[in-house]
């Protein structure tokens, strides 16, 4: 058996849609939201990727009140999951952390 390891840490911007909290049949509370990572290419070019994320548990609810367009950092690990007829790729971890409160981006 091999060795692996699925760690993701994302530093970017909450997406202008915010954060949307909804409970799992037992309760649990599950946060999903986007984070926006924008980069500038060799060229000059900036270039923004969009990355759909999940947060679990008590923290989830709390991640509700960033408000869209702050800095956040977010750490979780890969996760595939089913989207009708197509399989997605996201990021779930248990934290969403505003970098600095009230920074507005453009989201």
């Amino acid at each position: 058996m091999s060795a692996s390891v699925n760690r993701v840490t994302l530093l970017g911007r909450l997406n202008k849609r915010g954060v949307e909290v909804r409970y799992a049949n037992g309760g649990t509370p599950c946060a999903s939201f986007t984070i926006d990572l924008t980069e500038i290419s060799n060229t000059g070019q900036e270039f923004t990727t969009y990355i759909a994320c999940e947060a679990w548990g008590k923290k989830a609810e709390a991640s509700s009140d960033i408000a869209a367009g702050s800095l956040v950092l977010f750490e979780g690990r890969l996760k595939r999951q089913k989207q009708g007829e197509r399989w997605e790729t996201i990021v779930t971890g248990f934290e969403l952390t505003a970098v600095a409160s009230g920074t507005q981006g453009n989201g």
